[in-house]
């Protein structure tokens, strides 16, 4: 049996919580492996737990040391903020476990020494529900496109700024309306600025851009415009143009020169394009190879229950091989990071 424990109990440790104690066993044809989550750590663990009632044999706390010390296997970050999750992430490494985060900042910002922690440990550091819910891009980037070089990446990396801006192109409301839309549907915080503003999806495109280009990205040295500004008049401008407007993550790097160029901002795209018919929390990424040419992915990506997905596959992956070292990729300093042009709303400039 392999046990998990769960950091953080929001919105998407919660939806984790459920899948795992729905069903202790991973189906797997080879090697069917039963999977148990037997401590849950919050704060506010007293209140949550007599909120939430899980079953016997899981033990709440709100000590992180009740953790670090137990038989887990497996832990489970999804705390959110860089401090003090990346300590708890290294503290889990050091003391024997394997991670699976859902925090793309502590990814994009300590992944790479992470990586390392857990190869000399001979445990795994996963992280799939940190770039794209539901939708399996890690996979995609560092496995299934391993084979090739790849030199593109186009995508839509934050679901809550998708479900906004694709509601405003919908009814033409305003965005508060449809961010207070949003909200209700659990696709928004409170505080949604990290999402319109850019921060979230350029966090991503930098942990894409390691594992696509092997280049070691400060997430802040990639331009960045934030959606916030959109308004209804912006869609109407774009459809005349058959356009829509959608929020954009973009990297080309080429090879010959060492050299990336990276932005995340609003841009026009045409409205039959996979991004413009992308549409509520979807994300959506167009990944671009030498050899393999274009390559399209898309899935949920926001709200706690697509996320599960992401994070329980990945504990799926530890449980069936625990003893798999995963090496970590060889990240290099030694590029040139091009000005980018921000796009502007205008439909020659499309994506």
């Amino acid at each position: 049996m392999t046990r998990v424990a769960l950091l953080g109990f929001g919105t998407v440790g919660s939806a984790v919580a459920r899948r795992l104690l729905e069903s202790d066993l991973v189906v797997s044809p080879v090697n069917p492996t039963r999977i148990a989550l037997t401590h849950i750590f919050d704060r506010h663990a007293d209140e949550k737990c007599s909120t939430f009632g899980a079953g016997a044999g899981v033990t709440w706390t709100s000590r992180i040391d009740d953790v670090l010390r137990s038989d887990v296997d497996i832990v489970v970050e999804a705390v959110g903020g860089v401090e003090p999750a990346t300590g708890w992430v290294r503290q889990s490494l050091a003391a024997g476990k394997s991670v699976v985060t859902v925090n793309k900042q502590v990814v994009a910002r300590h992944g790479a020494a992470l990586w390392r922690l857990a190869a000399r440990q001979g445990r795994q550091f996963r992280f799939e529900g940190a770039v794209g819910g539901a939708m399996p891009i890690v996979r995609a980037v560092s496995d299934g496109l391993a084979g090739d070089r790849l030199t593109r990446i186009v995508a839509i990396l934050n679901g809550t700024t998708n479900a906004v801006l694709s509601e405003m192109d919908a009814t033409g409301r305003t965005m508060s309306a449809a961010l207070a839309d949003a909200r209700r549907r659990g696709f928004a915080e409170a505080d949604p600025s990290a999402d319109l503003d850019g921060e979230d999806a350029r966090a991503k495109l930098a942990i894409l851009c390691a594992l696509a280009f092997g280049v070691d990205l400060d997430p802040r040295a990639i331009a960045v415009r934030s959606a916030s500004g959109i308004a209804p008049g912006d869609f109407e401008r774009a459809r005349r143009a058959n356009g829509t407007v959608r929020q954009i993550a973009r990297a080309d790097y080429d090879w010959s020169r060492s050299t990336l160029t990276a932005w995340v901002a609003p841009a026009v795209v045409p409205a039959q394009s996979i991004f413009g018919m992308a549409v509520g929390a979807q994300n959506v990424a167009l990944i671009t190879g030498e050899h393999s040419g274009e390559v399209g992915i898309f899935g949920a990506g926001a709200g706690g229950a697509a996320t599960a997905v992401a994070v329980i596959g990945d504990v799926a992956s530890i449980a069936r091989d625990r003893a798999a070292i995963v090496p970590p990729p060889r990240l290099s300093s030694d590029f040139t990071m091009r000005q980018a042009e921000l796009p502007t709303l205008s439909f020659a400039e499309a994506v």
